[in-house]
């Protein structure tokens, strides 16, 4: 079955292949990787991941999406003196093989960079704080919203496009939103403080704070990708809000941190394998066939 997959990878990614793979194909922060070896990491992660679970361009989009959050937290890490050792990288290369990853895997070189990353974020040391303190600032709002929820990127793109065109968002929040709570009032989720909502759905509504001039109850954002479907959000208040500190967000503050690595990092993606949306802070499919 994995070799199914193997083959079906390589064969998506042929295509990009075709048109040369000398030029860069994604870069993120300090990192940049050209069309070969992008296209291997995504063969790669695939194979050794769980592209059994999937039989279309989702897989590679994911792999993508994983390798900028994974370069973003190492590029924003090492701004602040955060820099795995030697003896790091060797305690992270054991983790991964006793994790079932082999000696000659070729992602292997990269993974244990991650993985001693998270290791020295998940210590909370002082490079590690003075990383959160210096962007702390991009949480300093409470996130007040609405949304519409349903299954597919197209019904999401369809809703778009009617509130885009002058439907009443609360209306098709009655009509259509698939969030039993929230969608009979309107779509109505009040105003909570960063770490309430999943965190797909906060990092879209704060890339959207630092980037668009919003505009309350009018701005609409998506569609945002969850594990409970596609979310269209409206951003219905400006309430900024003393941020966590970094003893006040414990736990939170790595993912918070891997946020703020998103929003702030330089990134970059060739439209053959998708664009990168900096709002929301997601990879999308491709909209189209790319000329050379």
């Amino acid at each position: 079955m994995k070799t199914f997959f193997r083959f079906l990878l390589v064969s998506i990614l042929f295509v990009v292949s075709a048109c040369g793979s000398s030029s860069r194909a994604i870069e993120v922060g300090r990192t940049s990787l050209d069309r070969e070896a992008l296209n291997d990491w995504i063969i790669e992660r695939g194979y050794y991941g769980e592209a059994g679970a999937v039989e279309n361009l989702d897989v590679s989009l994911g792999v993508i999406q994983q390798l900028i959050e994974f370069e973003a937290l190492v590029d924003l890490l090492a701004d602040h003196e955060v820099i795995p050792s030697d003896e790091d990288l060797q305690l992270a290369e054991e983790q991964l093989l006793t994790n079932g990853f082999e000696t000659g895997s070729p992602v292997l070189e990269r993974l244990k960079v991650w993985q001693s990353a998270l290791n020295l974020a998940n210590e909370f040391g002082s490079g590690v704080q003075a990383a959160y303190e210096a962007h702390a600032h991009l949480a300093g709002h409470d996130l007040c919203t609405s949304h519409i929820l349903v299954s597919t990127r197209q019904e999401a793109d369809e809703l778009i496009n009617s509130v885009n065109s002058g439907a009443d968002f609360s209306e098709l929040a009655i009509t259509f939103s698939q969030d039993p709570g929230s969608g009979s009032q309107g779509g109505g989720l009040g105003c909570v403080t960063t770490g309430a909502f999943v965190p797909e759905f906060e990092r879209a509504v704060l890339g959207a704070l630092q980037q668009l001039d919003v505009v309350p109850g009018e701005t609409v954002i998506g569609p945002v990708q969850s594990q409970f479907g596609f979310h269209i959000i409206r951003i219905d208040e400006l309430k900024p809000v003393t941020p966590p500190t970094f003893e006040e967000a414990g736990q939170s503050a790595l993912q918070q941190l891997v946020e703020f690595a998103t929003m702030t990092r330089s990134i970059s993606l060739d439209a053959r394998y998708g664009s990168w949306d900096s709002v929301i802070g997601k990879v999308n499919p491709p909209s189209g066939p790319v000329n050379n």
